[in-house]
């Protein structure tokens, strides 16, 4: 076992610990976030990111809602990029499956300092669902470290998500993200993540922990 699957499986066994462990000393749900997907270029700069995503609730015990997700990116250069994409998402119910579709467009500046990468994102989002449509701002701020010689490059972020024109209005929820991205390969990359969100409209959903773990096939 080389030295960098050895800090994978710690990363995995603290995220999960830690997380459960929080769960345990409070009423904050558990949840745990998998995806997988493909990433290939289309041209220079233009990408393409493809990927289904399920989602759990109530301390992992029920699917929550599962996605499939298609999204597009032009990266201008190293300080500044574009964003756009579509979602279409099941959740799970009683009866039946309730549908509802989302698109978002974004725009991402970047700052590099040393191994340092600071970047602020801005995303307008909107889900139709059941004749209805909630739009949100989602601006995410992060932080991220390039270790020299290493597969791993840890990350912090905070993404306060707002309603915007709607009967709602206000900051919806916030996330707080602590997590690593992992090279695993030129043709393979991980994402294991650990996530804390608040919010802000009671009554609708608890405050809950995630642990989240993304693959994806790059060619």
């Amino acid at each position: 076992m080389n030295k960098n699957t050895k800090y994978l499986i710690l990363s995995l066994l603290l995220l999960t610990c830690g997380f459960i462990s929080s769960v345990g000393q409070n009423d904050n749900d558990f949840r745990i976030y998998t995806k997988a997907g493909v990433k290939f270029d289309i041209i220079k700069n233009l990408s393409n990111t493809t990927e289904f995503e399920l989602r759990t609730k109530d301390n992992t015990s029920k699917v929550a809602n599962y996605r499939l997700t298609t999204q597009f990116g032009y990266k201008f250069n190293k300080y500044f990029s574009l964003g756009a994409g579509y979602s279409i998402i099941g959740k799970p119910s009683s009866e039946s499956t309730i549908w509802s579709n989302r698109y978002w467009v974004d725009a991402t500046g970047s700052l590099h300092a040393s191994q340092f990468t600071f970047s602020l994102r801005e995303r307008f989002q909107q889900t139709f669902s059941l004749g209805t449509s909630a739009i949100l701002l989602r601006s995410e701020f992060k932080m991220q470290y390039k270790i020299e010689n290493s597969i791993f490059k840890p990350y912090i972020s905070c993404e306060p998500h707002i309603y915007l024109f709607d009967s709602l209005t206000g900051i919806k929820e916030v996330r707080c993200n602590i997590g690593t991205n992992i090279s695993i390969n030129k043709n393979n990359d991980l994402q294991v993540y650990g996530r804390y969100t608040r919010n802000f409209y009671q009554g609708t959903e608890p405050n809950y922990f995630i642990l989240g773990i993304n693959y994806h096939f790059k060619f």
